[in-house]
C-alpha cells in the first residue's frame, strides 16, 4: 500500500489548521485532488488522524488494540479495493467517503481537545476512529432492504479483525456501526436532547452520525456527492436515483439532517445548511 518510491507520500489533511472549518474543507479538497490516484491509502490517512490526536504514543493496551484494529480494517479495505478494481467501488460509499468521515471526526475530536484529554478520553477517540473506518466496510452501494442490513454486513466483515479487542469495545463498536443506519439517526439525536456534551456512548454515536453526513451537507462538496449517490443508486436499481440530485431532492436531504453536538456547532454547519435551503426553496 505504500506509494512507489518515485512518488512523495502525500499528506491529505492539515492537522493543525488555524480555523477548523477552513482546515477541514482544505483537507477534503486535497483528498479529492488525490482521488482515485495518487491515493495515499486509508492506513496512511488514519495514521495521520491518530498521530494528530496523540493516540499512537499511548502505552494503554486497550487504546493500542483499538488503533491496531482500525489499521487492520483500513488495510483490508485497500486490499479489497485493489482486488476488485476501481469500476466496482460504489460511487458514493467508497474509500473517499470513509476518508471524509475520518477527517470530520478527527476535526471534531480536536475541537473537543482530545489531544489534551486523559487516557480514558483518548481510548474513546481511538474507538470512534475505529468505528468510522469500519462503518461502511464492503458497502455494496444502494440502500438497505431490511433494517441495518448493510451495517450488519459491515460489522460481520470486520469482526474477525476485532478478536484482540475487549468484548465491551467490540460490542460498542458494533452498536455504533449499526447506529449509522439512516432510520436510527433521529432517535440517536433524541437520546442526547437537552444533555450537555460528554464522551458517552450516546454522544459518541451522534458524533459518528454527524461525521457521516457532514461533508454531504456542505455547499462546497454536497452537490457533487448528491450526484455520486445518484450514480450509485442508478447502478443498484434504486428508483431514488432520479430525484436525489435534483434541487428538490437535495432540499429534502438538507431538511432531514441533524447536528446536535458542540463540535458541529463550532464548525458552523447548521448555517451552511440553512443558507442552501434558502437558495433551493422557491420564494413567495
Amino acid at each position: 500500500l505504500a506509494p512507489p518510491k518515485s512518488e512523495p507520500r502525500v499528506n491529505p489533511i492539515p492537522l493543525t489548521p488555524t480555523q477548523w472549518p477552513e482546515g477541514l474543507h482544505l483537507a477534503c479538497r486535497q483528498l479529492r485532488a488525490h482521488w482515485p490516484t495518487p491515493w495515499p491509502g486509508l492506513p496512511h490517512l488514519l495514521a495521520l488522524c491518530q498521530q494528530s490526536l496523540g493516540l499512537n504514543t499511548l502505552s494503554d493496551p486497550t487504546t493500542a488494540a483499538l488503533n491496531q484494529f482500525a489499521q487492520s480494517v483500513a488495510h483490508n479495505m485497500e486490499q479489497l479495493a485493489a482486488g476488485l478494481g476501481p469500476a466496482s467501488e460504489p460511487a458514493y460509499h467508497n474509500r473517499l467517503h470513509t476518508a471524509d468521515v475520518l477527517c470530520v471526526l478527527t476535526t471534531m475530536l480536536h475541537i473537543l481537545k482530545v489531544p489534551d484529554a486523559d487516557a480514558a478520553g483518548k481510548t474513546w477517540a481511538s474507538a470512534l476512529l475505529a468505528a468510522a473506518v469500519a462503518h461502511d466496510h464492503q458497502h455494496p452501494g444502494g440502500v438497505n432492504h431490511s433494517a441495518q442490513e448493510v451495517e450488519r454486513a459491515s460489522w460481520q466483515g470486520v469482526m474477525p479483525l476485532a478478536q484482540q479487542l475487549p468484548q465491551a469495545w467490540r460490542e460498542q463498536i458494533e452498536a455504533w456501526i449499526l447506529g449509522t443506519d439512516v432510520p436510527t439517526v433521529a432517535g440517536n439525536h433524541q437520546r442526547v436532547a437537552g444533555q450537555s456534551f460528554a464522551l458517552t456512548a450516546d454522544w459518541a454515536q451522534v458524533l459518528l452520525n454527524e461525521a457521516d453526513i457532514y461533508i454531504s451537507a456542505t455547499a462546497e462538496f454536497g452537490p457533487g456527492l448528491s450526484d455520486a449517490l445518484a450514480r450509485e443508486w442508478h447502478r443498484a436499481g434504486f428508483a431514488g436515483h432520479a430525484t436525489v440530485a435534483t434541487p428538490a431532492g437535495r432540499a429534502q436531504f438538507l431538511r432531514s439532517v441533524r447536528f446536535s453536538s458542540s463540535p458541529a456547532q463550532a464548525l458552523g454547519i447548521a448555517a451552511q445548511v440553512q443558507h442552501q435551503l434558502q437558495s433551493l426553496t422557491p420564494q413567495d
